[in-house]
Parts: C-alpha cells; structure tokens; sequence
C-alpha cells in the first residue's frame, strides 16, 4: 500500500506544478465560450491527459466540511488500491487551494463556468450532471463519485463492474411503478402522464452518487442535462431530478451497483461531519502518507449503544408515550455513548437531532423541569442535553 500511495504521490505533485505552470495560459480553468443556451456541450482542453481510468470527484464553495469529505474519500481510495491499479484521481472545484500538495489532478472551475452549469432554471445539482459531461471524455472509464463516501474495497472493484455493456451506479433505489405512488413524486408523475411520456413500471430510479460509464457511452450525461432541463419546472419540488434524469438515459441499458465496495453515507451526514472534523484537526489536512493507513481505523458509521445498551433503550421507552418515543430513543442512545472522542462528539448529534424532532411537535415547551414524559437520563446528561436544548430552542 505504503509503495502505491508514493507513487499517486509523486505523480499527484507532477501533476499540480503543470497546472500551476498552465494556470496562467487557462488551460484547465478556461471560461466556456458564450453559447446561445446553457447546455453543457463540452470541448475536451487538450491540456487534460486521456488515461485509461479516471476518479472523478466535484465540489464548489468554502464550506471546509466538503473539502474534508473529497479528503477522506480519497484517503480511503489510496488506502484500498494495490500497487499499480490506482487510477487517476481528478477533483473539478473552485477551491484548488485546498488540493495542494495532495496526489490528484485538480481541474479549476471558475465562478462563469459554475453559473452557465447551474443552468437558467437554477437547479443547482444541473452542475453534477455538467461536471460529468464536461470530464465524460478525459478516459476510457470514467467514475464520478460523491464526496460523502468511502472505499470499502478496491477502487478497481468498481472499474471492473463498467464497460461498453455495463454502467454503474450507486444503487437502484426503486422502481417507478413504487414512486408513481409516493407524495414526494406526486407533481412530476401527474406532469409526466399529462404529457404522455410517463415510463413504464418498472423503470429503475437509480442513486447516481456513483456513476461510471465506457467511453463509448460517453453521450448520456449530455442527454440527462437535455431531461434536467426540460423538467426544471419540476425541480423545486424535487431535487432529486438529476438522478431521475440519469434513470430515465439508462432505461434498458445494463446497471451494476458499488454497494459493497462503498459506503455513501448521505442519510448520516451529520455524524460523520463531527467524526470527519475530529479526524482532521488530530492528523491536519495536508496531505500525509501515513493518513491513508489512519483513515482506515476511523469509525464511519452512526455510534449506537451496545447490545444490551439498545436493549435496555427499548425496554425503557415502553413507559414513553408513543408520541415521544422517537424523541426519547435519540435521547437515551446520545447518552448511552462516549467511549472516545470520535463517540462524544456523536452523542451531542443524537441530542440535537432530538430537539429538531421537538421543534416538530406542537405546543412543546421548555422550562427548567425536565419535560413530561420524556425519559430521564443520568444528572450529568440531563444538565448538558438541557444546555443544548435551552440555547437551541431559544435561538427559534
């Protein structure tokens, strides 16, 4: 592992002194020509290499915290590649500061290519869809990945699963004969079928925080952007159009799923931010060899108690009116942990998840007593969790 890693290293530097040589002609960072829409047809820049696989994350904007994730990922992706096999890592942001000195091809965005990205509708997951387009040519495989992820195995794992036959995705999430029948889908179903171009039941909606594809299939990220963009009415609603889009391109078309060799940790953001913030502020953010071995030991999944710990959770809401059991289960699992740092910054999450669930409920109220009907926790808890929830709730 320790030779790969040198290797992506000393690679990764070469790479960034000729974009910081080729900065100024604005090879990688050159504005888009004025065009008379806002389709994202792309012209390959001839200064980014064609290679035969290609990482591809995307981030944009100064919140650390995505900074950290696209770190992480990264550090897991060296960490699980043999030597030999790692491919090129390629991040597309604003922010190519935070990369320096990290082994990946930065390729900057500016601020008019971001804009022309988010299209006229404002719909800003478009820009997912643009990134992948505009970087759909650079190789003979091409993997964009979200930056709230992990490498659970190999990243050749996941190249492995695509060619000009197969594609890959995250996970198929459903079929649309089940979201034709949800609230959430309501508005696009009853737009689709007044149109006349509702598909057919068993069309798979696809989670495209992965999305890998051959070069010879290059083409479907154009013609996603052409859905994104018909549908854009729909957008505010939904904001999940970008991958229903994706779905739609991909109807009959051969799909593999990455679960198993990833963890995209969407649904838990939260905690692992205060895990991820934890990680970096012991070992720093520049990057460091020994960091992919680190990364490697972090805990990256939602602490819960033990066994037992749960167990005796559960036997206790029993006496917890059903109302406020929910509320109470995040109560005594934030105070059922905190073994180490990575668990106690944790527990304050669980608690402040309760309170947003409070927020929920009409006619809640806080004094100084601990609320009815909720479940005691221990002296020490309960002064802390009241801190945090006074504070909270008096900030509404």
């Amino acid at each position: 592992m320790q030779a790969a890693v040198s290797r992506a290293v000393r690679a990764g530097q070469a790479v960034r002194r000729a974009i910081v040589v080729m900065h100024g002609t604005l090879h990688y960072n050159a504005r888009p020509r004025p065009a008379r829409s806002t389709r994202c047809v792309m012209k390959v820049p001839s200064s980014v290499p064609f290679v035969k696989q290609q990482l591809i994350y995307l981030l944009y904007g100064e919140r650390r915290i995505y900074q950290l994730e696209a770190k992480f990922s990264i550090l897991t992706a060296l960490a699980r590649s043999k030597p030999g096999e790692l491919p090129t890592i390629r991040v597309l942001t604003d922010q190519p500061q935070a990369f320096d000195g990290w082994p990946v091809e930065v390729v900057v965005l500016d601020a008019q290519r971001l804009e022309n990205w988010t299209g006229e509708g404002g719909y800003t997951h478009r820009r997912k869809a643009c990134a992948i387009a505009h970087a759909s040519r650079w190789a003979e495989k091409t993997i964009f990945i979200d930056t709230d992820t992990v490498f659970l195995q190999s990243p050749q794992k996941l190249f492995q699963q695509v060619d000009a036959q197969h594609f890959l995705v995250d996970e198929v999430e459903m079929s649309w004969a089940e979201a034709s029948h949800s609230a959430y889908y309501a508005g696009f179903t009853r737009g689709l079928t007044l149109s006349g171009e509702a598909p057919v039941d068993d069309l798979r909606l696809c989670n495209s925080g992965v999305m890998g594809f051959a070069l010879e299939n290059a083409a479907i990220a154009e013609r996603a952007i052409q859905r994104i963009d018909a549908w854009t009415q729909y957008a505010s609603a939904l904001h999940t159009i970008e991958q229903i889009a994706f779905s739609f391109e991909l109807h009959g078309a051969q799909i593999n799923e990455a679960r198993g060799v990833i963890s995209h940790y969407f649904a838990m953001k939260q905690y692992i931010h205060a895990i991820l913030e934890i990680f970096f502020r012991r070992c720093g953010d520049q990057f460091d060899p020994s960091l992919c071995k680190q990364a490697l030991k972090v805990p990256m999944q939602r602490p819960v108690p033990s066994w037992l710990g749960r167990l005796s959770v559960k036997w206790s809401l029993k006496r917890v009116p059903p109302e406020l059991r929910g509320i109470g289960r995040k109560l005594l699992y934030g105070s059922g942990i905190g073994g180490d740092e990575y668990q106690r910054a944790c527990k304050v999450i669980w608690w402040r998840s309760a309170i947003e669930d409070m927020r929920q409920l009409d006619g809640f109220e806080w004094s100084q007593a601990w609320p009815e009907g909720l479940p005691r926790l221990g002296r020490n808890d309960e002064r802390a969790f009241t801190a945090i929830a006074l504070e909270s709730l008096k900030a509404d």
